[in-house]
């Protein structure tokens, strides 16, 4: 790995502005869980690390009239204790008692896991699910993006160069069906063979607005919206959990690789889904 500049910026306009006089070379850093892993294996190259580990003005979560808001520094760890995730958000919960392991967990940051743009990311299917909308800041300004149209492609975004991830924005998700499921070739600190999150919200039996969504299925977390149409308005019976794994093959795209075959993650995908399904139904 090449010789490193580090700073560490004071308050985020002092990495904003670090940021933006950077150029192309430099990579902001919070929990660093990731990153230091990839520049080893030269898997990612960068000149200078701006950390903003130290900002507590971006580590927090903060209920709302309309949702949730969570900082960008916000611990994985974070989400397994707070009070309005257990109560509202149990997928998010989910996928983070089931996020690599406790150590890490406690150093990884949200808007890391959403910045490292990871197909495999376990946090980002569940907060996709959500609704969730990722802020950006720059010293130009600020903008708001679905999540979903923040990825590329494996390790791509659409967040500009002098850009920082700050805050996601969950909205209210009272009385709605969530799960996650996530299958792996070990118990702990596994990488995702795939993982799925899915919300519903039901008027009864009937499924009045789906939101399902695939990782390890793509090179993004996939919305996966031939399953979303085919639930959409459909009654939660045996036969539409009979019928779904057609649609969920027709989205994702899931390649052959050192944790699965094609086929073999196509299986747990239409498992993962007919289970969810079961258990809203139940």
């Amino acid at each position: 790995m090449a010789a490193l500049d580090i700073d560490v910026a004071g308050d985020l306009r002092h990495a904003l502005d670090m940021l933006a006089h950077s150029g192309p070379d430099a990579r902001i850093v919070a929990g660093a869980t990731d990153v230091i892993v990839r520049l080893h294996i030269g898997k990612l190259t960068a000149r200078r690390l701006i950390s903003i580990s130290d900002l507590e003005e971006l580590a927090y979560i903060r209920e709302t009239e309309d949702g949730v808001r969570i900082g960008a520094n916000a611990l994985v760890a974070d989400f397994a204790s707070s009070l309005v995730i257990e109560r509202e958000y149990p997928c998010l919960r989910r996928a983070a008692l089931e996020f690599a392991s406790p150590q890490i967990r406690n150093r990884a940051t949200v808007g890391g896991n959403i910045g490292n743009a990871s197909p495999a990311a376990d946090t980002v299917p569940a907060l996709i699910a959500l609704g969730a909308q990722v802020t950006l800041r720059s010293i130009r300004g600020e903008r708001r993006l679905p999540l979903e149209e923040v990825f590329v492609g494996p390790g791509r975004t659409r967040v500009e160069a002098d850009e920082i991830i700050t805050e996601i924005r969950v909205p209210r998700r009272v009385g709605t069906f969530q799960a996650f499921a996530k299958f792996g070739n070990r118990g702990a600190n596994v990488i995702a063979i795939i993982n799925m999150a899915m919300c519903l919200e039901l008027d009864g039996k009937r499924i009045v607005e789906a939101r399902v969504v695939y990782g390890s299925c793509a090179p993004v977390p996939l919305r996966a919206t031939a399953v979303e149409n085919m639930l959409r308005g459909q009654s939660l019976d045996e036969k539409l959990v009979q019928a779904v794994g057609e649609a969920v093959r027709k989205d994702i795209k899931p390649i052959s690789d050192v944790r699965g075959s094609r086929a073999y993650k196509e299986l747990l995908a239409v498992n993962a889904t007919e289970d969810a399904l079961l258990s809203a139904a139940a």
